[in-house]
């Protein structure tokens, strides 16, 4: 991994936020000091759903069903492991415009257990289940940013890895 996008992707989403009110990020009790500048900016567009990442995928479900497009930003395998039966009939199932950031992707938090690692295994179950994976960290991507617009602006779910 020669980059951490950790760092970087919620600043890389904030002119699309200021441009599309109806981006909404839920954030699964993580990501202090990376979401500090989308918090100051969009206060009321922003929330903290705690330690319930099922919960927030079938929340996030709700409000793509309302028009709204929301981003649900969690540890990759709390995603890919704990919430993949709400991703798979909630989100994908509806083909809901609910966009999914996965951090921690390629064991960045071995520090923390396996709880908190799943090599690339994330990848194989979100493209088993017909999710568009977006990974800056594949071979051959040059641009972080025009993989974020791909992401973005597309009307299917996407799963992003950093």
């Amino acid at each position: 991994m020669t980059n951490n996008y950790r760092k970087e992707i919620v600043n890389t989403i904030l002119p699309y936020v200021r441009k599309d009110s109806r981006i909404i990020l839920l954030v699964c009790d993580m990501g202090f000091g990376t979401i500090d500048t989308f918090r100051e900016k969009f206060p009321n567009r922003i929330y903290n759903m705690g330690i319930m990442e099922q919960g927030t995928v079938g929340i996030a479900a709700g409000m793509a069903m309302t028009g709204l497009i929301p981003i649900v930003y969690s540890i990759v395998n709390f995603l890919a492991f704990r919430a993949i039966e709400q991703i798979r009939n909630n989100v994908i199932k509806q083909n809901l415009n609910v966009k999914f950031i996965s951090s921690g992707a390629n064991d960045y938090f071995k520090f923390l257990g396996y709880s908190h690692c799943c090599g690339e295994d994330d990848k194989k179950i979100m493209n088993l289940l017909g999710m568009q994976v977006y990974d800056p960290y594949e071979e051959n991507l040059n641009d972080f940013e025009c993989l974020i617009e791909k992401w973005l602006i597309s009307p299917l779910p996407g799963y992003f890895r950093v």
